[in-house]
């Protein structure tokens, strides 16, 4: 158990929570294992406490919009998940992974936004024409949405 995860769970016993100041003493990637660590443990409650403190401390960290995004994602928060991935690209930029595309590809699609996740599928594939993941993502989304076709006109003829 790491200093932090100490702390943390001491401090939860009796009512409180680590302030700023004494996170501030840990790295980002401290902060991402001890989420890590949360949420293997069931301590959600504790992991989304620190993934904000964490985003506050270090909002250009790729380490915690990382574990934030996925911690959103376990527990089907589409729309921040979406934000904090958004976010992560942003702060990637070119060199944005194709992991990272891939989560937000099938965080669109969680969210029933299919033409949305097809152009970030365009894009990732201007990136990363050779990974085999997004290609699998847009033929599937390329199926999806041309099966959709005649449904969304035959709403039109009626």
């Amino acid at each position: 158990m790491n200093p932090l995860y100490q702390s943390l769970l001491s401090q939860a016993v009796s009512g409180q929570m680590l302030n700023v100041r004494d996170l501030s003493q840990f790295s980002a990637a401290e902060i991402r294992q001890t989420m890590a660590d949360l949420v293997v443990a069931d301590r959600t409650d504790l992991a989304n406490a620190l993934a904000a403190a964490g985003q506050s401390l270090y909002p250009e960290s790729e380490d915690i919009l990382a574990i934030s995004a996925l911690l959103a994602e376990v527990q089907q928060d589409w729309s921040s998940a979406q934000e904090l991935l958004l976010k992560l690209i942003e702060v990637q930029g070119d060199a944005a992974t194709p992991v990272t595309l891939r989560h937000l590809i099938r965080v669109l699609r969680c969210q029933c936004e299919p033409a949305q996740a097809m152009q970030v599928a365009q894009k990732a594939l201007a990136l990363h024409p050779q990974d085999a993941s997004l290609q699998e993502e847009f033929a599937s989304l390329q199926d999806l949405l041309s099966e959709q076709l005649p449904l969304d006109a035959s709403r039109q003829i009626h």
